[in-house]
């Protein structure tokens, strides 16, 4: 039975309704959560719900917190082939920004679900979550009507599924492929990867300007920090350079993939390392790259580009420069006053902006290395 009380735990309220369903129910239930769910307390589940709890996500922050509320968490680019098929009464999911994702997600389910069990969906109009709910319904061959609770929708799809059934168009999701965007440059990219067939045009104006950037330095840098990273577009600009040794770092699971992928053959040497905006790294860097987001999920969120700046002072060597590109309406220059001595913007499209940052401050910030995921 939907419930119809909703006390947000989470800055999504689209996440809040499954997280409202959970108190009701019982048995085995999956919980998929992308970057949607960045602000659910986790402690709290355990709490307020007695059926037993597992976690996926592509995420590894979301991943992080989870396992530390003691909650069976698993951090993957939603990789479920560990799970026995038909092990669940329930999946939940609050539809993806990528249409890519959320058919993957509920082809999945097909398999991941007991007889009679529910894919339980969430998402706003705009989200696309009718369509979803009408095409998990025609796979699940049943009928459901999401419920409407504001802006926000939630719909509970039963599961019927013959053995032969057809699965939604996931763009091959866990397959690494050729993008004709990117045949130039060598790399290949996959779906879960933000923006994954196409090169970013904030990326490419960073690119354009990377000799102007470069010649900060006296003296070739010996160590790149992709702060970041996606399926590698930046960091793979530093063979042009002589730059041996890079680090590459997302908390996005498919972009570590797509980045390993990439640089398989390279002869720089590289380390790609998950990460939840660099807290894991401890070594300085002579320079460092980073074209930030600014959303997560369908919100934006006004904070990450302060991390970003936080972990890029932390991580910066002090004779070092770090390269960065950002919309122009972000205010990066006044976030980063205080972090750096040295402002300095270099281009400016109307769209993009380009930013040196030098003379990092480490004595303004406060932020401790956190523990990987093992």
């Amino acid at each position: 039975m939907i419930n119809s009380t909703i006390k947000s735990l989470n800055s999504d309220q689209s996440v809040s309704l499954l997280l409202n369903e959970l108190k009701t129910v019982n048995g085995h239930f999956l919980l998929v959560a992308d970057e949607n769910w960045d602000s659910v307390n986790w402690a709290d589940i355990l709490n307020y719900s007695s059926c037993n709890v597992s976690i996926i996500s592509n995420r590894y922050d979301i991943a992080k917190k989870a396992k530390a509320a003691s909650i069976s968490t698993y951090f993957n680019d939603l990789d479920f082939s560990g799970f026995k098929p038909k092990s669940f009464d329930g999946v939940f999911f609050r539809v993806s920004k990528e249409r890519a994702n959320t058919h993957h997600v509920i082809n999945q389910s097909a398999y991941l679900l007991k007889s009679g069990a529910a894919l339980m969906l969430s998402g706003e109009k705009n989200d696309g979550i009718k369509s979803y709910v009408k095409k998990a319904s025609m796979l699940f061959n049943t009928s459901s009507i999401p419920i409407k609770f504001g802006n926000q929708y939630l719909a509970k799809i039963s599961v019927s599924v013959p053995d032969d059934f057809k699965k939604l168009d996931d763009s091959n999701y866990s397959s690494m492929q050729a993008v004709k965007a990117l045949s130039k440059y060598g790399l290949a990219s996959k779906p879960g990867v933000f923006g994954w067939n196409k090169i970013d045009r904030g990326s490419a104006f960073f690119v354009d300007h990377l000799p102007i950037l470069m010649s900060s330095f006296k003296h070739s840098p010996r160590t790149l920090l992709d702060l970041g990273c996606g399926y590698g577009f930046l960091c793979y600009q530093a063979k042009s350079f002589d730059i041996k040794n890079i680090t590459a770092t997302d908390n996005n699971a498919a972009a570590l993939i797509a980045v390993k992928a990439n640089f398989k053959n390279s002869e720089q040497r590289v380390e790609i390392v998950a990460s939840n905006v660099g807290d894991v790294i401890t070594k300085s860097f002579d320079t460092i790259w980073c074209n930030p987001p600014f959303h997560k999920g369908f919100l934006i969120n006004s904070d990450l580009t302060s991390k970003f700046l936080e972990a890029t002072c932390r991580l910066l060597a002090s004779d070092g420069h770090a390269f960065y590109v950002v919309n122009s309406f972000i205010p990066l220059e006044k976030k980063a006053h205080g972090l750096f001595k040295s402002i300095q913007l270099v281009a400016d499209n109307g769209s993009f902006k380009v930013i040196v940052l030098s003379n990092p401050q480490r004595n303004a910030i406060k932020q401790t290395p956190s523990a990987k995921i093992n």
